[in-house]
């Protein structure tokens, strides 16, 4: 058996002084039952200093709670090591096989004519590291040289996570941000990349196989969360079922794709 270089620890992020949507619950949830001996851990404000970092503290003080996140996983995990989790993922099945690598996570579809990483980015939702990671480490740099500002209610341009994420590892590590590839990418560093279907990020790269799907409820978005405040019982129920089994998310990516075939004859 391999020797283990990520320690059994859960790591996620929650900011605000909201109490926990029941999707987050729910989420919480699958990583207890599916992995019952991995520790949990919240980073919260008595746990992270918000002030510590330029960047974190003012995403905190615009209440984008996602950007402060994007560094405070970064932190968690170079300080313990671990896994890092977005609230908002459901958990499938054990994530014991990939504790044996330096880092990983999955790629997911990624898309920017203003971004060089155009073929897929790395998803920042699920990543596991070993503490003291060097491509985790290299990563942390580049929010301590930003500053995170919105005008007028808009967001001036900032790198996503999964953009971060890629550049890093293509210029430090060898990561293939043009090959979009059903087979995992193995780095220098002992650091895998693993295809979309292992850790989705999108309902359509789910299968029976999944270990891990990101559900995305755009938190940082204002008008993914506005629709969501407007949406009908019977769609929060169906979003629920997707949500919570991969075999509905397969078929609610059928539907979809057979309609829009139908409609685009």
């Amino acid at each position: 058996m391999d020797k283990e270089l990520i320690p059994r620890k859960i790591h996620w992020c929650w900011l605000s002084d909201d109490p926990l949507p029941r999707l987050v619950r729910d989420c919480i949830k699958s990583w207890q039952r599916i992995m019952p001996d991995y520790e949990i851990i919240r980073w919260d404000t008595k746990r992270f200093d918000i002030h510590s970092v330029q960047f974190v503290e003012q995403a905190y003080n615009a209440r984008k709670w996602a950007f402060a996140a994007d560094y405070i996983r970064l932190f968690a995990l170079y300080a313990e090591g671990g896994i890092y989790l977005d609230s908002d993922v459901r958990v499938f099945r054990k994530f014991d096989k990939f504790l044996r690598y330096s880092a990983f996570s999955g790629t997911e579809k990624w898309r920017d004519a203003q971004n060089k990483y155009t073929g897929c980015g790395i998803q920042a939702a699920i990543i596991g590291a070993e503490k003291g990671n060097p491509w985790i480490k290299d990563c942390m740099a580049y929010y301590l040289s930003r500053d995170f500002i919105v005008t007028n209610g808009k967001i001036q341009p900032v790198d996503v996570s999964p953009a971060v994420l890629a550049h890093y590892a293509d210029i430090g590590y060898g990561f293939k941000y043009d090959i979009f590839s059903t087979k995992a990418q193995l780095l220098k560093s002992n650091i895998a990349i693993f295809p979309p279907s292992v850790f989705a990020s999108l309902w359509s790269e789910a299968n029976l196989s999944t270990y891990a799907m990101h559900l995305g409820e755009q938190a940082w978005i204002d008008e993914a969360v506005a629709k969501r405040a407007t949406e009908s019982r019977a769609g929060k129920l169906y979003r629920q079922l997707c949500s919570s089994n991969r075999l509905w998310a397969m078929i609610h990516y059928w539907r979809k794709h057979c309609l829009y075939l139908l409609s685009h004859k």
